[in-house]
């Protein structure tokens, strides 16, 4: 492994750069303290991530995914391959415009069935925008149901 770079840094580079929606998108890693489970991810604003050509705020289904894929980045490091969502939910605390925003994941469990990660979403000034609670199923892929 590279000096500067965590156990499965790859993986979360490649889960991010693949999916054509991450395509245009354009997530990137920011931080990561894998002591903590937590990793954060970064969008810059652009004008096509907006709810309306008149105010340059954020749709709130761009905010929702960042939720998602922090979550998802943060947990699959942790376990070191890609899980499901099985469950998600945000709460949006405020609009940001004109801004960039940093999604920040914290594993709260890694199960063998299931995972749950917080996520906080902060403006470029540091202002909380909306917060999110993600649920994965982190069953092997080979596992049985459970009986």
């Amino acid at each position: 492994m590279p000096e500067g770079r965590a156990e499965n840094d790859d993986l979360i580079d490649t889960l991010l750069a693949r999916p054509p929606f991450h395509q245009w998108l354009r997530p990137r890693v920011v931080a990561r303290d894998p002591a903590n489970d937590t990793l954060t991810i970064a969008i810059d604003h652009r004008p096509e991530l907006a709810r309306s050509p008149d105010v340059p705020d954020y749709h709130g289904g761009i905010i929702a995914a960042l939720v998602d894929i922090a979550g998802h980045a943060c947990l699959a490091a942790k376990l070191g391959r890609r899980i499901p969502t099985i469950d998600m939910r945000v709460d949006y605390l405020r609009a940001a415009a004109n801004t960039g925003l940093r999604a920040t994941g914290r594993v709260l469990r890694a199960g063998v069935t299931v995972g749950v990660c917080d996520v906080e979403v902060r403006d470029d000034e540091g202002r909380l925008v909306a917060v999110g609670r993600c649920t994965f199923s982190t069953r092997e892929p080979h596992q049985a149901p459970p009986r």
